[in-house]
């Protein structure tokens, strides 16, 4: 299952689409959406490097298109095999124009918006961002923090202690958050119930306990759940 996008409205007749969805059908319907809506796409963001997370539609505008830094510089490096999958699913015309980003350098969002502070962590992919807007405390967490998906490190991360370390850089932020919403699942005002539990998902394997997170029970985490049962086994 793909993102779901999330457009934050500037309070001025601008949005910010954030992740678009991976279907063209769904990547369409974006541009559609904002015209009901009467607003118009500023500009895109992208939370981290995986293909689909770096789409786009050519009805958005050639507005700025933003992530990280060290996603950018990936993307530059990498992006025949980052973008790899795409030929799946989509046309050539959309392939081209996926991944055309640019970087946030100074840390902030730069839209008529409220204030957006960006936290650069490596938990599920490299250069990996998450963007708070401070007032009213809205955090967009990525692939991070999720109700349904256990937490899931890069594929080439065979330890969690990437994982851990991402989620202690974020704390901060969490806990300053109001309402976090998360590239899967959703969203919830409880942002920091969403970090406990994937804390303590994570000390239960690695101190070699069963854990009881219902998320375990979903069969579309079975894969998932073993694959960090040996990451733990290779942390401790």
């Amino acid at each position: 299952m793909g993102p779901f996008p999330t457009v934050l409205l500037d309070g001025v007749g601008g949005a910010v689409v954030i992740d678009p969805a991976w279907d063209p059908d769904e990547l369409a319907a974006i541009p559609a959406d904002l015209a009901v809506l009467g607003v118009r796409c500023v500009a895109g963001l992208a939370t981290h490097e995986h293909y689909d997370h770096v789409l786009w539609h050519p009805d958005l505008g050639e507005v700025p298109r933003f992530s990280s830094p060290g996603t950018v510089a990936h993307l530059s490096q990498d992006r025949d095999v980052l973008l790899a999958p795409l030929a799946e699913f989509l046309t050539p015309d959309l392939i081209a124009i996926a991944g055309r980003l640019e970087p946030l350098a100074d840390g902030s969002l730069p839209w008529a918006g409220p204030a957006a502070r960006v936290v650069v962590h490596d938990a599920h992919a490299p250069a990996h961002l998450a963007l708070l807007i401070e007032e009213p405390g809205i955090l967009v967490a990525g692939d991070m923090l999720s109700d349904v998906e256990l937490p899931m490190p890069a594929q080439d991360d065979v330890t969690l202690e990437t994982y851990l370390t991402g989620l202690e850089r974020l704390v901060g932020t969490v806990s300053a958050a109001r309402v976090l919403i998360p590239g899967h699942g959703t969203p919830t005002t409880h942002p920091m119930a969403r970090m406990d539990a994937d804390r303590r998902y994570l000390a239960d394997l690695l101190a070699g306990r069963a854990s009881d997170d219902p998320r375990i029970s979903d069969p579309e985490n079975a894969d998932l759940h073993i694959a960090n049962l040996a990451r733990a086994r290779l942390t401790r």
